[in-house]
């Protein structure tokens, strides 16, 4: 165990720096933002600054303060399966309630990191690499990889991350709203849409619809003939509210990669309908329909 007191003893003198250089923050984040973006910029958004480095500089603390504590336990710790014990300990701490106060995901992540690192070295000591066949070699080398990508940088690993950043969009309200999808058409001209997730978690149906569209126009009739059957083969599922995903664990099933609408298709037996179609369909900022642009449809 010399070399886990050692890396233990690394993020305490890591941890000690990082408290010390946290006080110092609200000086350093405002003297950066002039250099990069300059005097004019940085001035005009000093209480900005001084609110991002404050929030910036309590989070150091909490995180410096919380690894010396987590590691200067780790130091005195004499056995693998004490390690173990701490880990899950200070992980169930961390997610719990450091999490819940934090909002800046390289802190979570980097802490993580260094919480996990110990783990690769433990697994590196408990697959052999030597005497094995050339099989099992390979398997635990892909086994270890994965471990690697999981905790560098930091337990990315569900439920522990915090999902892709930074997604967002501009909109312009004095324009109409577009609505663009697959709707399935009741014989008495009612409506519903063909969610993404009933042809699969991924559901990345609508980059579907437009290559199609754009590249393959003409086959766009066999693709909603595709939908047609996917529909009619997993209608036992949708009519009880559920997604084909949810099939076997119902609502504890892991979530769908995109958000979807999970609409209520027990009004909509497939022998209801009489035609499957693209469009897209615009809506004012009040709600009320403008117009619909068919693109492509089926008869049932």
């Amino acid at each position: 165990m010399r070399w886990f007191k050692i890396y233990a003893l690394i993020v305490i003198i890591l941890s000690t720096f990082v408290g010390v250089v946290s006080f110092y923050i609200l000086d350093i984040i405002p003297i950066l933002y002039k250099f990069y973006m300059g005097y004019e910029i940085a001035t005009s958004k000093l209480d900005q600054l001084s609110t991002f480095s404050m929030k910036m500089s309590n989070e150091l603390q909490i995180y410096a303060m919380f690894s010396f504590l987590t590691f200067g336990i780790f130091y005195f710790i004499k056995r693998i399966n004490q390690y173990f014990i701490v880990l899950l300990i200070f992980l169930l701490i961390h997610f719990l309630f450091i999490v819940e106060v934090t909002d800046f995901v390289i802190f979570k992540r980097f802490y993580q990191m260094l919480l996990m690192l110990p783990l690769l070295w433990i697994f590196f000591d408990f697959f052999t690499f030597g005497k094995e066949t050339y099989k099992n070699r390979i398997t635990n080398s892909f086994l270890y990889i994965t471990l690697l990508c999981l905790v560098i940088p930091g337990l990315y690993l569900p439920p522990f991350f915090s999902g892709i950043q930074g997604w967002t969009t501009q909109i312009d309200k004095s324009e109409n709203f577009p609505i663009a999808g697959v709707f399935l058409v009741r014989k008495d001209g009612e409506e519903i849409r063909f969610s993404r997730s009933i042809v699969s978690p991924i559901n990345f149906v609508v980059r579907l619809n437009s290559y199609m569209a754009r590249a393959e126009p003409q086959k766009l009739g066999e693709l909603l003939k595709f939908y047609k059957k996917i529909y009619k083969k997993r209608y036992a599922t949708l009519k009880n509210g559920l997604v084909p995903s949810q099939k076997i664990l119902g609502k504890l099933a892991y979530p769908t990669h995109n958000p979807h609408g999970n609409f209520d298709y027990s009004k909509f037996p497939p022998k209801s309908i009489k035609e499957i179609k693209i469009s897209t369909k615009y809506y004012n900022w009040d709600k009320k329909f403008i117009k619909e642009e068919v693109i492509a449809r089926e008869v049932w």
